[in-house]
């Protein structure tokens, strides 16, 4: 059956299924090309990373990256999440693992055999590949491919720019055979050196130059052959033979005869010197966490270029087998490669037979390719890998200075500087240390406050009457409302104590009674954020000012309340669910001073003159239902049939909304002399909410049968009843659309 397929049944026919003329026509010209390529990036960096001392044996080093590249572009062709995607050794990595080998071959005991100390480069270089493919797999196994999305885009190219710089350095180095320290390029203009490493930083700028002219495939091998053809013609017309280039050190080899195919020596163990390789682990951190950034910005360019979408976490697990079956056999880091997979993806080769192609084509060189290989000039690898140094100088220092702020551009140029005069991971750590800076600098510039208004401007929905709500309309200044957002740490709490004490001091506005923070939208507080609370409660002790806190989460509470005494306990303090409910308080306290405010029912023939006489309302509440109710009784259940209204004349109710294993969200809050259900009474729609008594009392029960009753056998009465609640809902709107207005303006 289809489900019982393995995995390997299931790609070996997809694999079959490509091998079509037309398929594999654009697969195999594409993997020649691509391989040609790789075979030329390759022994670059394999000519960097084992250079000055280790020159000797860079015919193995070049073996060795063969080898590995072989393996790991197998496995990223047959397992990548998009075919055509093709994988290699990368330069990111080559830069620090040369800048590795060269500090690893330096420090080595005296006594030490050349040997030995290739062997010891060997065996970090391979170390240092599994360990990446490890932290690649793990990465894509636990689904935290974007996790690295969250460093900061300068940092990332300080990273890239200080890649170019090593790189860069390190085609130098190899040319003039110096090492790549800028204490010893005072003597690169000596005369015997300048026309070592002249013609390759020419070359270096040609190949720059046309390459941000023209993208086409055949550009890079076309400019190497024709360098490769320039050289030797300068060569010939100065009588210098193959032999005398090579014994010169103009040339890569000479190599030994037969394959470059030689293994490590895994057997030969012992001579590895292990003190020296473990003080490293510095730069093994700094090549794995490079090169997962470099892997997902290929990737991300990939989805761009070919407008499909790449699966990161597969990606990454697949980088991470490629990486460690090619680490076993001394293969340097590679993973998906974006220029050469475009590349591929343009010529029609969107089949995982192009990568099995580029393979074979390394396969060749690395079997029957020394001869071929050795006569390639030194000059030439090292303009190549001087061209790549350039091309990231140029796009992460030239073209940035237009197109990032200028902060973010300080942090790429500090990370470089610090890479050119002290070291990479020196340049990294500063640039992260910068950039966390430069992000409290710009996080503290956001307002914490998102809306500042008084309690004139906003009210609670507790439904008052019009003698209440005219005194608010005049009192309500000496409510001061701050709601507050984001994450409230040392760079914001400070300026939000400031705020609130200009408030305080302004005598052009009402004194202040009420200062009512509300922490719905805050995610965070530090401990910073504590001691600016107190100097506020502090402040407002002094001023006789209460202080409200409204929608405390559990954690923020628990950090306010560190002291000697429970927030809760502390004199001028309140505490409440929501601001809502904090308003109703403020606005109860106000009101409090109100001499002329009469608690009690609001009759409802104040609104209609019809109703005047005593005995009309007796003839309106023979249709009414007298109810005594008590706390907690529920007058409308939320979903029922719309069947009745009522009318309060002593107590409290109020409308909410319930949701299960929530707390009910408060609508509005109704006393004497105010209707409730009249809205679905009136649509006929259920209910939106549940009416529920606050305070015990008696309110009068309208049903539908009786309004059509009293329209029948009292019709102006009817009539009289109808522009009151016209007048009671035009009341409620009005109210709602102020509510509304004022929790949508941002500042006052």
């Amino acid at each position: 059956m289809a489900g019982n397929v393995s995995p390997g049944a299931s790609l070996m026919a997809r694999i079959s299924g490509e091998l079509r003329w037309r398929r594999l026509l654009p697969a195999m010209t594409a993997g020649m090309v691509a391989g040609l390529l790789e075979i030329i990036l390759t022994l670059s960096f394999a000519a960097l990373i084992y250079s000055g001392p280790l020159s000797g044996f860079v015919s193995q080093g070049i073996g060795l990256a063969l080898f590995g590249v072989i393996i790991s572009g197998t496995i990223i062709a047959l397992f990548t999440s998009l075919p055509g995607v093709l994988g290699g050794n990368q330069d990111v990595a080559t830069a620090i693992l040369a800048l590795m080998a060269a500090s690893i071959a330096r420090p080595l005991p005296p006594g030490s055999s050349p040997e030995e100390v290739f062997l010891t480069v060997a065996v970090a270089v391979a170390l240092t590949t599994m360990i990446t493919g490890l932290f690649f797999w793990a990465l894509g196994y636990f689904q935290s491919g974007n996790l690295v999305r969250f460093l900061p885009y300068p940092v990332m190219g300080g990273f890239l720019a200080g890649t170019g710089w090593l790189l860069a350095t390190g085609g130098l180095s190899m040319m003039a055979e110096l090492p790549a320290s800028l204490a010893e390029w005072g003597v690169l203009a000596q005369p015997e050196l300048l026309w070592r490493w002249l013609p390759g930083l020419v070359f270096a700028v040609m190949l720059l130059m046309a390459s941000r002219r023209s993208g086409h495939f055949l550009l890079l091998p076309g400019m190497v052959l024709g360098g490769m053809l320039l050289f030797y013609l300068a060569a010939w017309l100065l009588g210098q033979p193959a032999a005398a280039l090579s014994a010169d050190g103009w040339l890569l080899g000479p190599f030994p005869p037969g394959s470059l195919l030689q293994p490590i020596n895994y057997a030969a163990l012992n001579q590895v010197n292990w003190a020296v390789l473990a003080g490293q682990m510095v730069n093994v951190v700094t090549i794995f966490v490079i090169s997962v950034l470099a892997l997902l910005l290929n990737a991300g360019g990939l989805e761009i270029a070919t407008r499909q979408e790449v699966d990161l976490n597969r990606e990454l697990k697949v980088a991470g087998m490629a990486n460690l079956a090619g680490g076993l056999v001394g293969g340097m880091v590679g993973y998906q490669q974006l220029s050469l997979s475009v590349m591929n993806i343009k010529m029609g080769a969107n089949s995982r037979l192009a990568g099995l192609f580029t393979a074979v084509v390394c396969m060749l060189a690395l079997l029957v390719g020394a001869s071929v290989l050795s006569l390639f000039p030194r000059l030439i690898l090292g303009g190549l890998v001087l061209y790549l140094g350039l091309s990231f100088l140029v796009e992460w220092v030239v073209e940035t200075w237009r197109t990032l702020p200028k902060t973010d551009y300080l942090v790429i140029v500090l990370i470089l500087v610090v890479t050119a005069v002290v070291g990479f991971l020196e340049a990294v750590t500063v640039g992260l240390l910068v950039a966390v800076i430069f992000f409290v600098i710009n996080y503290s510039r956001v307002d914490v406050v998102r809306q500042e208004i008084s309690g004139q401007e906003c009210q609670s929905r507790l439904t008052r009457d019009f003698a209440e709500r005219h005194f608010l309309d005049v009192a309500g200044e000496q409510i001061y409302i701050l709601q507050l957002q984001g994450y409230i740490f040392f760079g914001t709490a400070d300026s939000l104590l400031n705020r609130v004490r200009q408030r305080m001091v302004d005598a052009d506005l009402p004194p202040v009674r009420f200062v009512v923070l509300d922490f719905h939208r805050v995610t965070k507080i530090d401990s910073t954020t504590i001691i600016s609370f107190q100097k506020m409660w502090q402040l407002a002790q002094a001023r006789q000012i209460m202080l409200l806190l409204t929608d405390l989460s559990p954690d923020i509470l628990a950090q306010l309340g560190q002291s000697d005494r429970p927030l809760r306990d502390l004199e001028g303090i309140r505490l409440f669910a929501d601001l809502d409910h904090g308003l109703e308080w403020c606005e109860n306290q106000l009101l409090a001073a109100m001499t002329e405010m009469v608690d009690g029912k609001r009759p409802l023939w104040e609104v209609n003159p019809t109703l005047s006489d005593p005995q009309q309302q007796a003839r309106l509440f023979h249709y009414f239902q007298r109810q005594e109710v008590a706390v907690g009784d529920t007058l409308i259940q939320q979903g029922d049939r719309p069947d009745a209204l009522y009318f309060i004349e002593t107590g409290q109710v109020t409308a909410q909304m319930e949701q299960h294993g929530r707390e009910p969200v408060r609508f509005q809050t109704m006393r004497s002399g105010h209707i409730v259900g009249e809205i679905g009474f009136y649509l006929g729609q259920e209910r939106t909410a549940a009416v529920v008594v606050d305070k015990p009392g008696v309110v009068y029960r309208l049903s539908v049968d009786a309004l059509r009753q009293m329209e029948q056998e009292a019709p102006d009465i009817a009539a009289a009843f109808h522009q009151i609640m016209s007048h009671l809902m035009a009341e409620r709107v009005t109210h709602l659309v102020r509510q509304v207005d004022a929790f949508q303006q941002y500042k006052r």
